[in-house]
């Protein structure tokens, strides 16, 4: 099941560089890279309060990159560009629950930054589905193909609850750049969110 989902940042992006007559460098294939992201550093932070992104390169993101983030992200102005200028990391908790992002900077996209985040497109949704099952994530809405053309989530099972200690971790993820002739998408977006205090409280049982 997928729902069809383009931001327009990610609209006016890909609109303008189908416009240049530049065309973009290629994405690095790197999918154990973006694993890692989505399921230790992200995961990692939405669960159990870890420092991400340990041992990769990052420095303070810059006021363009911070104000393409949205507005009520916790913490959103010790946002960190990470791995290169195309990308911006940024994590946080309040009341509602903790939240981990990375994404990519479109204006860097543009001025030809080269992308660090690239996956076979076939099949790598149905490999970050059994992923997240084994990570207890075991509901999921995928899209048919890894595209900027629509997104996939996957979740912990539902609680009743979108906010606080109770909510599920949660997780999307879309395409910012599409395949290109290698078959190599650019995993550019990644959004996780959780419960505030870390790992779900489980709820008590009811009684007999």
């Amino acid at each position: 099941m997928s729902r069809s989902f383009l931001p327009p940042l990610l609209l006016a992006a890909l609109l303008s560089m189908a416009a240049s007559p530049n065309r973009p460098p290629p994405v690095a294939p790197n999918e154990a890279l973006v694993m890692r992201i989505i399921f230790e550093d992200c995961l990692g932070y939405v669960r159990d309060g870890r420092t991400p992104f340990g041992g990769l390169a990052t420095r303070p993101a810059s006021m363009a990159a911070i104000e393409q983030l949205p507005a009520r992200m916790p913490d959103r102005d010790k946002a960190v560009e990470l791995l290169s200028p195309r990308y911006v990391a940024s994590w946080g908790e309040d009341p509602d629950g903790r939240h981990c992002f990375v994404g990519t900077f479109f204006a860097a996209m543009e001025a030809g930054v080269p992308g660090q985040l690239g996956v076979p497109a076939i099949g790598f949704l149905q490999r970050v589905t059994l992923r997240a099952a084994a990570e207890g994530l075991s509901d999921s809405m995928v899209a048919e193909e890894f595209s900027p053309l629509a997104t996939s989530r996957w979740s912990e099972p539902g609680t009743g609850h979108d906010r606080g200690p109770l909510r599920p971790v949660s997780m999307s993820i879309l395409a910012t750049a599409p395949a290109d002739t290698r078959g190599v998408a650019e995993a550019g977006l990644i959004v996780m969110g959780g419960p505030s205090g870390g790992r779900r409280v489980m709820m008590p049982a009811a009684p007999h």
